[in-house]
């Protein structure tokens, strides 16, 4: 490894599973020191304790537990140059049969998670000459499909609100979305232990195959260094094509 994030000090949300789970050990294998969010506490113990970091049980949509756990973590780091929100749910339902507990759990966990986190972070994201925000969105903030209305609403709010506050935080804190597609983590289980959806799948794509949490995982590094230096309030597909066919 390059060392990219050495003294770098990093708080990552959904950390215990998927794609949080590889951003936090590339982000260790580079150097940064980090702190490690997810609602299942034992879980985002483990992946800290094979990295050293520190471990928080918390739930995103909580807005005074997030609070709460961001400064206790921002304390226990002394301080913070870096925020990934990794964190988020997916559910697949047709319009009709969405219920509206569905559709506002999506936007609490999805949406209003990252705003939460931002926002409590952001005292510790002022101090240090050069901070970075990274936002997980969904190549389906991008392109709408089938029984995604909550899922997708929420995630292109997240890619907007990633944009609104690029300008807002400039020039010190710079803010990405990554839009990431069909990826092999829990969420999509259902999707890749299928071999009829996993060919119909890989042929939408360019690549024909389907991403790998540490694809996504180098994207998140190269905006959390200065490789990315010159670029905020952008939205970068990790898709293997898919969105622009």
């Amino acid at each position: 490894m390059s060392a990219k994030l050495t003294g770098r000090k990093i708080l990552v949300t959904g950390a215990a599973s998927g794609m949080g789970r590889e951003i936090a050990r590339l982000f260790a294998a580079e150097g940064a020191a980090l702190a490690l969010l997810d609602r299942n506490a034992a879980g985002a113990a483990e992946i800290a304790a094979e990295l050293g970091a520190s471990a928080h049980g918390c739930d995103v949509a909580d807005r005074a537990e997030v609070d709460r756990v961001v400064a206790a973590a921002g304390e226990a780091l002394g301080g913070l140059d870096g925020v990934v929100n990794a964190a988020g749910i997916l559910d697949i339902v047709p319009f009709a049969d969405l219920s509206p507990e569905s559709w506002d759990r999506m936007l609490a966990v999805n949406l209003s998670g990252p705003f939460n986190v931002v926002k409590a972070a952001l005292p510790f994201l002022q101090a240090p000459e050069r901070a970075t925000i990274v936002n997980i969105a969904s190549v389906s903030a991008l392109m709408p499909m089938a029984g995604t209305a909550g899922y997708s609403a929420s995630k292109a709010g997240l890619a907007m609100f990633t944009k609104a506050i690029a300008f807002d935080l400039g020039p010190n804190i710079r803010a990405n979305s990554i839009c990431p597609g069909v990826i092999k983590t829990e969420m999509t289980r259902y999707l890749w232990e299928n071999a009829e959806h996993t060919a119909r799948a890989e042929d939408r794509v360019a690549l024909k195959r389907l991403g790998e949490p540490g694809d996504v995982a180098r994207a998140a590094l190269f905006f959390s260094t200065e490789d990315s230096g010159f670029t905020t309030g952008t939205e970068l597909p990790v898709d293997g094509g898919f969105s622009w066919r």
